[in-house]
Formats: structure tokens, sequence, C-alpha cells
């Protein structure tokens, strides 16, 4: 029997592997993409073997995150279980916020992503609601990270408060990959995500390795990366099969499975 490493390499689609991306994007940004389409993205996936992608719209850094929310709500009616969403959040008011993710979630959207770009710590009262309303449903919550103490305290504080949201730490290991290990370890809730557009050399096996295979989730920032060379990074990996199927799927699909709608 062949490896997945091996059918990589000779090009096979691996859709029998029901592999889920937890993090991707639609939206123009300063990156140079030559195709914003979403049927582009759909497209990688279908080269690799890509089951479906939770995107949020790049507008979740920004003030028109409702307007980002309502492209992704037409990307997934363009492409229905191949691209679902992540709802962006603008914290203006609590009750704004508690607006847009109830119309999200009626719209069939996946789970939260907040983004600290924004100047908005993620334990600001305004993003309260959404937060509850996640704990509430089991909804994944993807976090924008890049190794900051102040990241980990806030994380540590909303995952402690909130026990039944799977929060999924964005570029774990980008820096400070022991405190993303200790982390994840701590707390049941709390999952590492392997998108990094550079990285040390094995930290993902010893993120798997140290956090344990059940604690990290594949995840692109396609289209802002590329799919296929994020993917190589886990299907060429110093990792068995079972763990690479662990990070490529079954730890995304036992996140989706916990929702309640």
């Amino acid at each position: 029997m062949s490896t997945l490493l091996e059918r990589a390499r000779r090009g096979e689609c691996l859709a029998d592997l029901d592999i889920i991306d937890a993090h991707g994007h639609i939206g123009r940004t300063a990156f140079p993409i030559m195709e914003l389409s979403p049927a582009s993205i759909v497209a990688d996936m279908d080269r690799i073997g890509v089951r479906c992608i939770i995107v949020s719209h790049i507008q979740c850094l920004a003030v028109d995150a409702a307007g980002g929310n309502r492209e992704v709500l037409q990307a997934m009616r363009q492409h229905p279980g191949r691209i679902l969403g992540y709802a962006g959040l603008w914290p203006d008011s609590a009750e704004q916020v508690r607006q847009e993710t109830l119309r999200c979630l009626e719209e069939g959207f996946t789970g939260v992503k907040l983004h600290n770009s924004n100047g908005f710590p993620y334990t600001d009262p305004a993003y309260a609601p959404a937060l509850l309303l996640a704990d509430q449903r089991r909804l994944p919550v993807l976090l924008h990270t890049w190794g900051g103490d102040a990241e980990f305290a806030q994380v540590k504080e909303l995952a402690t408060k909130h026990p039944q949201v799977s929060f999924i730490l964005a570029h774990s290991g980008c820096l400070a990959v022991e405190k993303y290990i200790q982390i994840a370890r701590e707390h049941a809730n709390v999952y590492l995500d392997t998108t990094q557009s550079a990285r040390v050399y094995g930290v993902i096996a010893r993120m798997v390795k140290e956090a344990g295979s059940e604690k990290v989730i594949w995840g692109t920032d396609s289209f802002f990366l590329n799919m296929a060379q994020q993917f190589g990074s886990i299907i060429g990996a110093d990792l068995s099969d079972q763990d690479k199927l662990q990070v490529l799927s079954k730890n995304a699909r036992r996140i989706l499975d916990r929702i309640l709608r």
C-alpha cells in the first residue's frame, strides 16, 4: 500500500481522505494574487482532493466586516458544501456584533473569525455576544495569533470562560512554539493551526508530537498562500500517515460535527 506522501508525489487526487482546510480567505488585499474568484480556490481544492474550506473575508480586519460576510455568503451559495464561512466581526458595539453574528449563523455560517490587527483585543466586551453564541452552539472560533504574550493571556481567559468553543490559533509555531504547545496541552478546547508562509524546519512535527496529533489542524491562508505548498508541508512532514490524517481531516471534522444548529 502506498503512503500518503507517495500518492501525493504521483500527483494523485486525495479526495478519499475528507481533507478540510480550516483557514482560508476571499477578498482583495495587498498580496499579488492573479485569480481572486472563489472558483479559483475550488479549482485548487479539486487538484489536491480537498473536500471543503472555511473562509473569512479580508474585511475581518476592517470596519466593513459585514460587507465581507455578504461576499462570503455569495461564495458559499456558489459552491455549496465546498466553501464554508467564518463570520468576520467589527467590535463597534456588543449589540451590532450580536446582530451580525446571528445574521450570519442564520445564513449557515460555520464559525467566527477574529483578527486583532484591527486594534481590538479578543477580550473586548463588544465581542462577548459572539463568543457566547459560539459557546452555546459549539462553534469554532479562529483567532489570528503571532506568538505574543498578550494573545496567549487572552486565549487562556476565553478558553476557560467558553469551554464549548473550539478555539483555533492561526499561525501556531510562527514564534514561541513552546507556548503554543503549552496552551494546547492546558486547554482541551484550544487547537493549533498550521498556516504559515515560512516556518522553522520540523515545527509541525514538533507540535503534533508534543501537543498531540488531535490538537493540530491544517489551514492554508488560501488564496493568499498557495494551497499546494501548504498541503506539502503536512504531507511531507516527519509524521505517520495516521497523524497526517488527524491534521488534514479528522480534527477539523470532529470540530464541525460538534456544531449545534
